[in-house]
C-alpha cells in the first residue's frame, strides 16, 4: 500500500536507505519469525532443556530490538532529516536528531505494552476459569503483568522530554505546533490517559493488598495517595487557555475585541498562571510516580508480614487490567499520530511535501475516533488470540494439576 499510494515516498526511501530497506530489514524479519516459531514449537520438546529454550526467546527478542531500532531510523529521518542528507552516508541517515530517543522509548513502551497485555490475557483467563487453582494462577500472572507494565510505564516520561527535546533543538517551531499550537489538545489527551491509567494502578495495588492479611492497616496510606495522584493529574491537564491552535478564526471574537484581549480573557487568571508552566506539571508527575512505589513497597511489607491469597482478589481488579491494556494501548495510537501530525503538510519535513488532498491535521475528536476503531480491532484480534491458544483443544484442567 505503501509503494502504491506513495511512490515516489518509497523511491526516495528506498534509494537513501536502500541497505536498510531492502537487505537488512526483510532478513531480520524473516529470522526473527523463524525464532518465534522455533520457541514456540519447542516448548515441550525442550522442557527439559530450559537454558536452549530460553535463549531462543532471548535471540528471538533481540532481533525484534534491531527490526525495530531500523525502522525507528526511517521513521524519525522522516521527521528530522539530516540537514545535507544527499552527501551523508546511510549511517549519518540514520543517526539523526531523534533516532535514539525514539529507540529508548520504544524499547521501554514495548515492555510496557507486553506486560500490559499479559494482565489482560490473564484477567480473561481469570473470569473464566472454573477452578480455584487456575483462578489463583492467573491472579498471580495478572499482578506480575500489572507490576511490569505500571513500572516501566513510569519510566516513559524520562525518554519523552530527551525526545521533546531533541525535537526543539532541531527545529523549535515543531515543538511548538505539536505541544502548544495545532496538537496541543492531543497532549491534553495524553495527560487525561495517564493520570487515569495512575490512578488505575493505584486503585489495582489497593484491591491487591485486601487480599494480605494484616495490610488494612495500610488503607488509609493508600487512599491518602489515591488523592494526591489525583491532584497531580488536575495539575498535569491544566493548560493555560483551551484553544486547539494559535490562530483565532475571527468569527468567534465578540465585536470591538481584539485576538490579544479575547484571549486573555480565556487564559488562567495570573495568580493561577503558574499550573499552565512545566516546573509544576513535572513536580506533580514525579510526585505521582513517587506515590505509586510507595504503595508497592507497602505492598511488598504486608507479604512480609501477612499471608497472601491468590485467586480470592476482588473482580473489579480484573476489569482495571483490560482497561490498563486498552489505555495502553490507545495511548500509543494517540501518540503515534502526533509523530506523524507533527511533520505538517510533510512527507520528510522540510524535504518532501505532501500534495495530495489528504495533506491535512486532522482533528482531536477524528484522530480519536480512528485510534478507538484500531484499538479495538486489535482487542478483537487478541481475543481471537486467546480463544486459539488458551481455549480451543485444551485439556479440562484437574484440580490438583499442574500449570506447566
Amino acid at each position: 500500500m505503501l509503494i502504491g499510494l506513495y511512490p515516489k515516498l518509497s523511491i526516495f526511501l528506498a534509494t537513501y536507505f536502500s541497505p536498510v530497506w531492502l537487505m537488512f530489514y526483510p532478513i531480520m524479519f524473516i529470522v526473527e519469525t523463524v525464532l518465534m516459531y522455533a520457541y514456540y514449537l519447542s516448548w515441550d520438546t525442550l522442557a527439559d532443556r530450559k537454558g536452549i529454550h530460553i535463549s531462543i526467546g532471548v535471540l528471538m527478542n533481540i532481533m525484534g530490538t534491531l527490526v525495530m531500532f531500523l525502522m525507528n531510523a526511517v521513521t524519525s529521518f522522516m521527521n528530522t532529516p539530516v540537514k545535507a542528507y544527499e552527501e551523508a552516508t546511510v549511517w549519518q541517515l540514520m543517526n539523526n536528531f531523534t533516532w535514539w530517543p525514539l529507540n529508548i522509548h520504544r524499547f521501554i513502551t514495548n515492555i510496557t505494552f507486553g506486560g500490559f497485555i499479559t494482565g489482560l490475557i490473564a484477567a480473561v483467563m481469570y473470569m473464566t476459569s472454573k477452578i480455584d487453582e487456575d483462578r489463583a494462577f492467573y491472579d498471580w500472572m495478572g499482578f506480575v503483568g500489572n507490576l511490569i507494565g505500571l513500572t516501566t510505564f513510569m519510566l516513559l516520561a524520562f525518554p519523552g522530554y530527551l525526545y521533546a527535546y531533541e525535537i526543539y533543538q532541531y527545529d523549535a517551531s515543531l515543538g511548538i505546533y505539536m505541544m502548544s499550537d495545532r496538537l496541543s489538545m492531543f497532549f491534553e489527551m495524553q495527560g487525561i490517559l495517564i493520570g487515569l491509567m495512575y490512578l488505575a494502578g493505584n486503585y489495582y495495588i489497593w484491591l491487591s493488598m485486601k487480599r494480605i492479611t494484616g495490610a488494612e492497616r495500610f488503607t488509609s496510606l493508600i487512599k491518602a495517595g489515591f488523592v494526591l495522584i489525583l491532584i497531580c493529574d488536575v495539575i498535569w491537564m491544566t493548560p493555560r487557555h483551551f484553544f486547539a491552535t494559535m490562530l483565532l478564526d475571527p468569527g468567534v471574537l465578540p465585536a470591538g475585541m481584539d485576538p490579544e484581549q479575547y484571549i486573555s480573557q480565556m487564559e488562567l487568571p495570573s495568580h493561577l498562571s503558574f499550573l499552565a508552566l512545566m516546573p509544576i506539571k513535572n513536580a506533580a508527575a514525579g510526585l505521582s510516580i513517587v506515590v505509586i512505589l510507595i504503595n508497592y513497597v507497602l505492598y511488598r511489607i504486608s507479604i512480609k508480614r501477612g499471608a497472601i491469597r491468590w485467586g480470592e482478589i476482588d473482580p473489579a481488579s480484573q476489569y482495571t487490567l483490560i482497561f490498563l491494556a486498552f489505555a495502553a494501548i490507545w495511548q500509543m495510537g494517540l501518540m503515534g499520530a502526533v509523530r506523524s501530525l507533527g511533520r505538517k503538510y510533510f512527507h520528510i519535513y522540510g524535504i518532501m511535501k505532501d500534495m495530495t488532498p489528504d495533506a491535512y491535521t486532522p482533528t482531536l475528536a477524528w484522530s480519536g475516533f480512528i485510534v478507538t476503531l484500531i484499538s479495538l480491532l486489535f482487542f478483537l484480534l487478541i481475543g481471537f488470540c486467546i480463544w486459539v491458544g488458551l481455549g480451543l483443544g485444551r485439556e479440562k484442567p484437574v484440580k490438583g494439576g499442574n500449570h506447566g
